[in-house]
């Protein structure tokens, strides 16, 4: 199955949270956060998931970063419920321009 690619310019809403997890006897690292993008007078907020070599770029984030992702969209299912969420395979933190 083809995943459709993205790119996604936000807001971080608070500090990213870095976790770790077991699977298939070993542990993996995972920096979690999520991005909030206005649509005219809505927002849509995204949980973003990475791991890997990614994790030290997102561990420098900030809550009020303005940050780019690139990734897809993962749905899971459990307990009934369909749980969307965004795997970033690069990101980069969007710098201010001073005048």
């Amino acid at each position: 199955m083809e995943r459709e690619m993205i790119n996604i310019n936000a807001n971080l809403i608070k500090e990213p949270v870095s976790t770790s997890f077991f699977k298939d006897g070993k542990e993996s690292q995972v920096v979690n956060f999520t991005l909030a993008k206005g649509y005219g007078k809505g927002k849509e907020y995204i949980n973003c998931a990475v791991y890997g070599d990614k994790i030290d770029v997102a561990k420098t984030f900030a809550k009020g970063d303005f940050v780019h992702v690139y990734g897809y969209f993962n749905h899971r299912m459990k307990d009934g419920k369909t749980y969307k969420n965004f795997i970033v395979q690069s990101l980069n933190k969007i710098e201010k321009k001073e005048n």
